[in-house]
């Protein structure tokens, strides 16, 4: 093989290995429509531009109850009551869309059961600067939570390039057991 062979054949291979690269730094049309994550972690606060939140704590229980509204709520998996502290940084919002993704990659959806909306941080309108606490409830196998992360978006809706609280829980399968209640019991959503 002669020299001007063996530079054609380097070349090509160095173009090759450019067009590969590329393809797989090119972000995807889901890349670009995804939230910004802003990481966080339990007990800190989260900033993101539009609001802060700090997870206080995590409680598990196969029933539920509701300030103001009877029975308690029942579930055939469990209740994953997120309890946390929020507040606006710019102007009154809502929280529309709160999630926990689990290891192997499934989201759950915030409970969506009857009266959550009056007790349930994501029927709240936090007003700038004034902290709010209260839960997030999602219902879920409790024993997928080791591994899992919240995540929190304002806008349940067009979340490209939004802020998302992104939130390891750091649940460990162990920990289980101490954070199961017999009967998950809410509080309305207090400012303060």
């Amino acid at each position: 093989m002669t020299a001007r062979k063996l530079v054609n054949v380097g070349l090509t291979l160095v173009v090759l290995v450019a067009i590969v690269a590329l393809y797989r730094w090119t972000p995807t049309l889901k890349d670009i429509q995804q939230p910004v994550a802003v990481k966080g972690a339990v007990g800190k606060p989260v900033h993101t531009p539009r609001f802060d939140l700090t997870v206080d704590g995590i409680r598990i229980s196969n029933k539920l109850r509701v300030p103001r509204t009877t029975p308690d709520r029942d579930t055939l998996t469990d209740f994953v009551v997120v309890d946390a502290t929020v507040k606006a940084t710019r102007e009154p919002i809502h929280l529309g869309l709160v999630q926990i993704r689990t290891a192997d990659g499934v989201t759950y959806l915030g409970a969506n059961r009857n009266g959550l909306d009056l007790a349930d941080l994501t029927g709240f309108q936090f007003a700038p600067d004034i902290p709010a606490r209260g839960s997030f409830v999602i219902e879920m196998p409790a024993d997928k939570l080791p591994g899992a992360i919240l995540l929190v978006t304002e806008k349940k809706i067009f979340t490209d390039f939004e802020p998302q609280a992104t939130i390891p829980l750091d649940v460990k399968k162990e920990q289980l057991a101490g954070l199961r209640k017999d009967v998950a019991i809410l509080t309305s959503t207090d400012a303060s």
